[in-house]
């Protein structure tokens, strides 16, 4: 909420900044270069204004967006763990099943075709 909160207020004053110079210095009249140069000088007073007056708030936003991306990365840890996991229910079955069939536990690891020669 804090990032979007940010985005929202930086988004605001760009606007309001380049529709304020796009209609303040006349640049209506220039057609598309007078658009594209109240764009800039916006984004340009939008990026002092949100590095100089909003930094409890790009800090907090920034905040909030590191700890999505740890528990984005934690999430994946975890998934690895179940996969794990997972391979360990499959191993204790299979050696359940040679047990029931009256092989030995080790017998996953030896190679059946050298019993043979």
């Amino acid at each position: 909420m804090k990032v979007f909160l940010y985005f929202v207020l930086r988004t605001v004053v760009f606007v309001a900044v380049a529709c304020l110079v796009y209609f303040l210095f006349g640049w209506s009249s220039w057609g598309m270069i007078g658009a594209i140069l109240a764009a800039v000088v916006g984004a340009v007073v939008a990026f002092a204004v949100g590095y100089l007056l909003l930094d409890r708030q790009r800090r907090a936003a920034a905040a909030e967006f590191g700890d999505a991306v740890q528990a984005r990365k934690a999430a994946k840890e975890h998934k690895a763990t179940q996969a794990e996991l997972d391979a360990n229910v499959e191993d204790s079955f299979q050696d359940k099943l040679r047990a029931d069939a009256g092989l030995s536990a080790d017998a996953r690891t030896r190679n059946l075709a050298d019993d043979e020669a």
